[in-house]
């Protein structure tokens, strides 16, 4: 276990969540529902009409989703013209999300987050201080290294778990006491491969887990 004074993660309070902001059913799918499944909602071979056929999505130069980074992902490259292969999409209006880069923002900003279905919400625990002041990761995606800056009421022993998404432990670390007022971690991942992982900080009145991407 290490003991440090700096560290980074991308936060979830155990009842202040910061975590995936897109949602594929009310930000995604009605893109691909008014654009998309005219060609691709069940005709050809990539199907674009649920989450599950999205995600299942294949093609001949590999995944369509690439979870955790947009530029490798194929749908990407597609619908913004950066494909080295076949024409862009949509087909018949090709230049839709060159018109359109705030959905094609929300896309690359939902597959950087992870790709997920459903993004954590916030809530509230009564065992979180009121005062406890938590600031997003950033940045996220990251590489090297991110920065989480957060404030905390009293002094308190904390504890530092990150996970790969398979729930193996990554890394940990430590802090004795960690003192009231602002705190700023910085966390260069050290040997560990691109991806998502979460990072789970525990104090002795609150638990924090969130999403961090990792690109190189």
């Amino acid at each position: 276990m290490k003991q440090i004074g700096y560290f980074i993660f991308s936060i979830l309070v155990c009842g202040f969540t910061y975590l995936q902001a897109v949602d594929y059913a009310t930000d995604i799918q009605p893109i691909f529902t008014a654009n998309c499944i005219s060609c691709h909602g069940g005709a050809n071979g990539l199907h674009l009409d649920s989450y599950a056929n999205v995600m299942a999505g294949n093609s001949n130069n590999g995944p369509v989703i690439t979870a955790g980074s947009a530029d490798n992902s194929i749908l990407v490259q597609k619908i913004s013209g950066t494909a080295d292969f076949g024409g862009q999409m949509p087909a018949g209006n090709s230049s839709y999300f060159d018109n359109h880069q705030d959905e094609l923002q929300l896309i690359k900003d939902w597959i950087n987050e992870g790709a997920l279905e459903n993004p954590l919400g916030i809530t509230k625990s009564n065992t979180i201080p009121d005062n406890i002041i938590l600031k997003p990761i950033y940045p996220n995606p990251f590489n090297p290294s991110a920065t989480i800056s957060w404030e905390q009421p009293g002094a308190e022993n904390i504890h530092i778990s990150i996970f790969n998404l398979k729930g193996e432990l990554s890394d940990e670390f430590s802090f004795t006491k960690s003192q009231p007022g602002s705190h700023t971690f910085d966390w260069h991942p050290e040997g560990l491969p691109t991806g998502v992982y979460l990072i789970r900080l525990t104090g002795e009145t609150f638990t924090i887990t969130q999403r961090a991407v990792y690109l190189k």
